[in-house]
């Protein structure tokens, strides 16, 4: 997860661990379905998804904040 950098400034430590965790979550999910991490790299970047949204998330809630002070 580290290693993808897509946009802006880097994620940070935090939003990294929760991007992996996400990931880790959705292949526990794929795994049952018999599907694996290469099954979807023939598709998409689920690793950079994964980032991508809790980027999104991450940047939501320091608006959020700013918005409430």
């Amino acid at each position: 997860m580290a290693a993808i950098h897509r946009y802006g400034t880097p994620a940070g430590p935090v939003v990294e661990a929760r991007a992996v965790a996400l990931l880790e979550s959705l292949l526990a999910t794929a795994a049952a379905h018999g599907v694996t991490l290469a099954d979807f790299d023939t598709v998409i970047d689920l690793p950079g998804g994964c980032l991508d949204v809790m980027v999104g998330k991450a940047r939501q809630a320091e608006r959020d904040a700013e918005r409430r002070r």
